[in-house]
């Protein structure tokens, strides 16, 4: 079984969120439903606005494979590092792969169709637990562009393990997943690139990526996108397994019933959370982008012969 794992939250981000949620996650599960494809979907909403419904309540009226879970804004407070961040996208994910009952985990966004090519690929059912597979990615404005054989990916030259936009489309099995240890939570200050460093991070492993085809993401505003997204050297993140991910180390209580999972902080983290405002965002100094000498020493560091093996510049910092 396929678990299909996406994030939003009740606060219409981008502008007619839950239209492109709805319309993308049904164009999906109904094409994964008309080709025999075993599949559910985690719907992951992230620090809620508790003033407004619950979008995970919609979601389960619709979609009937769905499990919910929400991660209440306390949570939010004590992971966050970034007051700008409202929604804490990787961190998210991690939580849907954690509880998710499928062998593969497909890790994609609300505004994404997936192309008949990965269908097809899907349908055959021939994948192979030790790759990463990786979709193209083409901007459309709306459903009309869906396998236009005019589109063109906007990555598709790039050399494995594809990470280019690669939060839009990571399909891995569990097992995998687990040993690289999901996407980085300590790097609670950004959402910008973790999804490169866990394409990155899946290569080292297995030396094994592929493109299997190609989604369709609608166009939508990016608000604050200047405010949340930090400039900072992801390639010197340590690629290493984290002990723990998708808030399975004790911090948070479980209450789960048929179909939903509501995720709240332990009794002793509180009373600190609900009177925590995360900080400006910073930083830190090793993840700092280099300045003129440095990006010349990078250059230069280019044109040195490197080894056969998979380790490349850029590894991780051990």
């Amino acid at each position: 079984m396929i678990s299909v794992i996406i994030v939003g939250r009740n606060d219409n981000y981008g502008g007619d969120f839950e239209g492109r949620l709805f319309d993308t996650t049904r164009y999906n599960l109904d094409a994964l439903a008309t080709r025999g494809i075993a599949h559910e979907l985690i719907f992951v909403e992230w620090n809620p606005l508790p003033d407004r419904p619950l979008l995970s309540r919609e979601v389960s009226a619709d979609f009937k494979l769905a499990h919910c879970i929400v991660v209440d804004g306390t949570v939010h407070r004590h992971v966050s590092r970034n007051r700008h961040i409202a929604v804490f996208e990787y961190h998210a994910k991690n939580v849907g792969a954690r509880r998710a009952n499928g062998r593969w985990l497909l890790l994609t966004n609300p505004d994404n169709y997936f192309g008949r090519d990965v269908l097809d690929f899907l349908e055959q059912g021939a994948m192979d637990p030790d790759t990463l597979y990786r979709a193209g990615r083409v901007g459309i404005a709306n459903a009309s562009g869906v396998d236009d054989p005019a589109c063109r990916d906007r990555y598709a030259d790039e050399p494995p393990p594809f990470f280019s936009g690669s939060g839009d489309f990571i399909l891995c099995s569990k097992s995998l997943f687990d040993r690289v240890g999901g996407f980085r939570e300590d790097l609670a200050f950004t959402n910008t690139h973790k999804d490169s460093v866990f394409c990155h991070a899946a290569y080292d492993l297995t030396g094994q990526a592929r493109k299997i085809g190609t989604t369709y993401h609608l166009h939508h505003n990016k608000d604050d996108d200047e405010k949340r997204r930090l400039q900072y050297d992801w390639r010197k993140v340590d690629r290493r397994p984290q002990a723990s991910y998708g808030l399975s180390g004790g911090e948070v209580v479980e209450a789960t019933t048929p179909g939903h999972t509501t995720l709240t902080l332990r009794a002793s983290l509180l009373q600190e959370a609900r009177g925590r405002r995360p900080p400006r965002p910073r930083v830190p100094r090793v993840y700092r982008p280099p300045g003129r000498l440095g990006i010349l020493l990078e250059k230069l560091r280019h044109l040195v012969p490197w080894g056969t093996g998979r380790s490349r510049p850029g590894g991780p910092v051990n």
